[in-house]
């Protein structure tokens, strides 16, 4: 018997026996960027001196993308040579218009943006930050915006209002 939820078919039929996954190692291609996406500051790297930004900021300048990137304190904590090649702007997601210079010019936000902590801090900043980051974005007219995190907090619903309110 099958049973649809949330247009997904359960299957109840207890004959059916799950393949086993294949996982295979993936592979990265080193092919340039199309020139259409070589455009100077067309992406700003939010959360570019974290974990997971850092090596976002490092793929791009492998791509050959000119990458700006948003530090808090203006400059790069990564004490490795690719760092000096990310544009690096003061400011702070908190603050209201610290950091919206740096969106001169950008069509693409990758927003990296997270932390560890207490609820309310991470909250603050995996919620609060990202959120004014893409109400931002939107008054500027930035046409993309990525967000990676491993939890939501409440980000992907936000988007998803606004979008539902576009459409109706």
């Amino acid at each position: 018997m099958a049973v649809a939820r949330n247009e997904r078919f359960l299957s109840t039929d207890s004959t059916k026996v799950d393949e086993p996954f294949k996982v295979e190692e993936g592979e990265t291609v080193n092919s340039p960027p199309p020139p259409s996406e070589k455009v100077v500051n067309g992406l700003l790297v939010l959360g570019g001196n974290g974990f997971v930004g850092s090596h976002v900021c490092k793929e791009a300048l492998d791509r050959g993308l000119s990458v700006p990137s948003l530090s808090r304190f203006g400059r790069s904590s990564i004490n490795e040579s690719w760092a000096n090649n990310v544009i690096w702007h003061q400011g702070n997601l908190l603050s209201d218009d610290s950091w919206k210079e740096a969106l001169s010019g950008v069509t693409s936000v990758i927003s990296c943006v997270g932390g560890f902590g207490s609820n309310s801090y991470m909250n603050k900043i995996n919620e609060t930050a990202n959120i004014n980051a893409i109400r931002a974005d939107a008054e500027k007219g930035v046409k993309r915006f990525v967000y990676i995190s491993a939890a939501d907090f409440g980000v992907v619903n936000y988007l998803l209002k606004g979008i539902t309110r576009e459409r109706y």
